[in-house]
């Protein structure tokens, strides 16, 4: 019988719920391999981690880091907006034939925020509903795009400092707010009265991104909310809650004998 540090797990995602699997899984005597989409996200995540591999700084696909590691399980802990990622995780399992796992952030509906499709119609949403500035806070990536139907005199954003030179290309500096972290409702609600805001911007990143600190601070600063839902995607396994799907990996390995790679 083999040792549990002979089962490898591979954990996609330097999200904050990625970083607590991997720790509780290495506690439990496991070897973690980590990936993160960021060079930023691999240094935050290797004190917890057996391997952390920054997929900015490798050119080896997830296929090739499976073989290279001799992968027993995939979990998927990317964020809920990574959709393709999770649909190559998901095929490439398949072909390696390992069991695929998804951790998916509880989310709760909010009976006063609006709820849209993508960036473009919450952006379209603001701008019929707003009569002051617009906060945005839904990450660098679909800046541009909420830019283009709002323009750049009423928009601010919030972004990670990593990211300001990329906002600073699409808004002026005063409009521009590089911070990094989990905020409070308070510091949601100042920043929304202090820069004039009555509606928010944001997405269904669940309460481990920060969204009930959002909706909660926005509404005292009495700003209307608007969440970007999910994408939808057919996981074949997934857990709302980190122990469950710790109880389960704890089933899958109970003798720890690690299964081979079919190649």
């Amino acid at each position: 019988m083999e040792s549990r540090k002979d089962v490898k797990i591979l954990i996609m995602g330097g999200t904050k719920d990625g970083i607590e699997i991997s720790k509780r899984l290495k506690k439990m005597g496991f070897f973690t391999i980590t990936t993160t989409k960021t060079d930023y996200g691999s240094k935050l995540v290797e004190k917890y981690s057996d391997v952390a591999i920054s997929r900015e700084s490798t050119d080896k696909t997830l296929k090739d880091i499976i073989k290279e590691y001799n992968i027993s399980v995939l979990i998927d802990a990317t964020h809920p907006f990574a959709v393709n990622a999770s649909k190559r995780a998901i095929d490439v399992s398949k072909e390696c034939n390992i069991p695929y796992i998804r951790y998916e952030r509880p989310h709760r509906r909010y009976n006063d925020a609006i709820y849209t499709k993508d960036f473009e119609e919450a952006s379209k949403v603001a701008l019929n509903i707003s009569k002051k500035n617009i906060l945005y806070v839904g990450g660098i990536k679909n800046l541009e795009t909420v830019v283009k139907v709002i323009g750049k005199e009423r928009l601010i954003t919030r972004v990670l400092p990593t990211s300001v030179p990329i906002a600073l290309k699409l808004l002026p500096s005063k409009n521009v707010i590089g911070m990094e972290g989990i905020f409070s409702k308070e510091l949601n609600k100042y920043i929304l009265l202090d820069y004039n805001c009555d509606v928010l911007i944001t997405k269904d990143s669940g309460d481990s991104g920060g969204l009930n600190e959002k909706v909660l601070g926005a509404k005292e600063a009495n700003a209307k909310v608007i969440i970007v839902e999910r994408p939808k995607l057919d996981y074949p396994l997934f857990f709302y809650s980190i122990e469950d799907l710790l109880g389960y990996v704890e089933t899958l390995f109970s003798e720890a004998k690690q299964k081979p790679i079919v190649e």
